[in-house]
């Protein structure tokens, strides 16, 4: 399966891929734990995207891709969730925490 198939399927917004925010690494790794039906959890692997990406060392410009990817996710709990885990990181700028409150 191909990477934009299988964000289509699992329910990312286009802008993981248009921002360049779903690497292939983090592909390869989903798709690998796939099994036919995952789709009708598709949040799993999105909220694991997030926290993937929460383990890295972040630009300013990729908190803030992860903060407007998060108020674009189609599970309203889930995104808030891992805004809340984004709020709590200790490099965090002002500007980007106040991201975090807007919209």
């Amino acid at each position: 399966m191909h990477k934009a198939d299988f964000a289509h399927l699992m329910e990312y917004p286009v802008e993981w891929l248009e921002w360049d925010m779903y690497p292939d690494e983090l592909f390869e790794q989903q798709l690998n734990l796939y099994h036919p039906g995952d789709e009708r959890a598709a949040e799993h692997d999105r909220n694991g995207a997030f926290h993937w990406w929460l383990k890295q060392t972040l630009t300013a410009d990729q908190l803030k891709k992860l903060v407007a990817l998060s108020f674009k996710d189609p599970d309203p709990l889930m995104a808030d969730d891992v805004r809340k885990y984004i709020a709590r990181r200790t490099d965090l700028p002002q500007e980007i925490r106040e991201l975090l409150i807007k919209k």
